[in-house]
């Protein structure tokens, strides 16, 4: 038998011992949206500073405004959809699938807050965080429904007769 390495997880008496590749996938578990909304958010903030300079108090405070506004408005538009589903990104079967529809969440969302940060107004801090937290939510939801229609045979039968 080889020498274990802490990157394996070999079998010991039907047990399995811990190794660091578990460790991470645990880790990345649950990070998927909050990582990839922290680099959306961050990214959006960076863009609108390039354009617009160093906010005040006054535009941290549109800006936090327009992305709880944004929250809000999609919390409100899924109501009764159906409930919360109990998949996590990170938990696609489809790994690449999930990966190219994050990294266009995140890529659209920025692309639309450089768009906003044309506009030249104090609106722009309002509206570049808006935009960016609704397009990436709504461009991750789509990872998300995949996954439940994936896991519901019901709703693959009722998709492919309508």
């Amino acid at each position: 038998m080889g020498r274990a390495t802490p990157w394996a997880c070999p079998r010991v008496d039907g047990m399995s011992r811990p190794s660091i590749r578990a460790g991470i996938e645990a880790a990345l578990h649950g990070a998927g949206l909050p990582y990839g909304y922290t680099v959306t958010i961050w990214s959006t903030g960076a863009v609108l500073i390039e354009s617009h300079g160093n906010p005040g108090a006054g535009f941290v405070f549109l800006f936090a405004g327009g992305a709880s506004a944004a929250y809000g408005l999609l919390k409100m538009l899924s109501r009764g959809a159906g409930g919360e589903m109990s998949r996590r990104m990170s938990a696609s079967p489809n790994t690449l699938r999930a990966g190219l529809i994050h990294f266009s969440a995140i890529l659209l969302a920025i692309a639309g807050a450089d768009l906003v940060a044309l506009v030249h107004d104090w609106v722009a801090w309002a509206l570049g965080s808006f935009v960016a937290t609704f397009v990436y939510l709504a461009v991750s939801g789509l990872e998300l429904m995949l996954q439940h229609r994936e896991l519901q045979p019901e709703a693959k039968d009722r998709a492919t007769a309508g």
